[in-house]
């Protein structure tokens, strides 16, 4: 029998954050979906493990994700058995908290030509802290602008879901619960200083500046994952429209290489880098060494950037749609 596809969000309510299990767009808390399946419970040292928080689920993720599979299995179709409808939920990032939330800088080789970067055989991207709770944010809640210069980067995002250390790129998937959509905002006056060095702590690891959901899709329901389309979209207009395709190093290389500077553990999150047709260079052609050339532009209204009231889209087929829009 073909498995029901199944994705998990974090939602708040009443003041209240419960963990979702979405089938067919209708959302069940997901305690009470588990109290359907006809299986025990999984248990950690003896004990029931929780099931009441994402990260919960995540430190369990190899115990839980069969018990969901059945779960979705016996809900899909009864959406009148206390489900609401994913349209209703006022949805957080799905990981509201991640351990770490690191992101890949310049791992795609349309958004490297834009930037006017060659990209060499012994190419290594570079690895950044994004940002803690306060950077990270759901779909109900709004960027809040740190100058005139914020700009997107619609990016894939992994969540880890089983401790991962010294990993194989060929295992490294092993090692994931699942896919979600993200946006790597970033302050690009703050990222880029006049003497033409980079701060990617200052432009990218402000609060808000990181953008994930709608949902988990667990990694065994991706199809083709080498060739997800990634598209970002400013008040519906296209600005990105490009793919994992264009990645210079793969979601797995990705995940070993940092696998092999710490300890991944389940909730850990890893944006894995933007595609061509960010902001601050459109309109530009840049050769090797012209960022400073894009920054003097930036400052004299060269360029676009979100303004409040704008409504920016991370579009991945097949993971989701991540709407944020930008407080007044």
């Amino acid at each position: 029998m073909a498995q029901t596809n199944f994705s998990l969000v974090t939602c708040r309510e009443n003041n209240t954050n419960w963990v979702g299990l979405v089938v067919d767009r209708q959302v069940w808390e997901v305690t009470r979906a588990l109290e359907i399946i006809d299986r025990p419970r999984p248990s950690i040292n003896g004990m029931t493990a929780p099931a009441d928080t994402m990260l919960a689920l995540l430190n369990a993720w190899d115990q839980w994700l069969p018990c969901l599979r059945e779960a979705a299995g016996i809900l899909v179709g009864n959406s009148e058995q206390d489900s609401i409808p994913l349209t209703q939920c006022a949805l957080l990032a799905p990981v509201p908290a991640p351990g770490k939330m690191m992101n890949v800088g310049l791992n795609f080789y349309d958004h490297a030509e834009e930037m006017g970067m060659a990209v060499p055989e012994d190419f290594k991207p570079n690895f950044f802290w994004k940002g803690d709770r306060n950077c990270v944010i759901g779909p109900s809640q709004k960027i809040r602008l740190s100058s005139r210069y914020v700009d997107w980067e619609a990016e894939l995002a992994v969540v880890i879901g089983r401790s991962a250390r010294d990993v194989d790129p060929e295992e490294a998937l092993d090692f994931v619960a699942g896919f979600t959509c993200h946006n790597d905002v970033t302050d690009r006056r703050l990222m880029m200083r006049a003497d033409g060095s980079i701060d990617l702590l200052a432009g990218k690891a402000r609060d808000t500046f990181g953008p994930l959901g709608p949902a988990i899709v667990p990694v065994e329901q991706i199809q083709n994952l080498d060739n997800l389309p990634i598209r970002c979209l400013v008040n519906g207009e296209m600005m990105q429209d490009s793919g994992v395709h264009n990645m210079i190093w793969s979601p797995a290389k990705c995940i070993s290489a940092l696998s092999r500077i710490f300890t991944l553990k389940p909730g850990d999150v890893i944006g894995l880098g933007t595609g061509g047709g960010v902001g601050w260079t459109h309109g530009m052609t840049l050769g090797p060494g012209d960022l400073p050339k894009a920054r003097e532009r930036m400052l004299r209204g060269g360029g676009i950037f979100l303004k409040a009231g704008d409504t920016v889209t991370v579009e991945i087929p097949g993971i989701g749609r991540l709407d944020n829009q930008v407080a007044s």
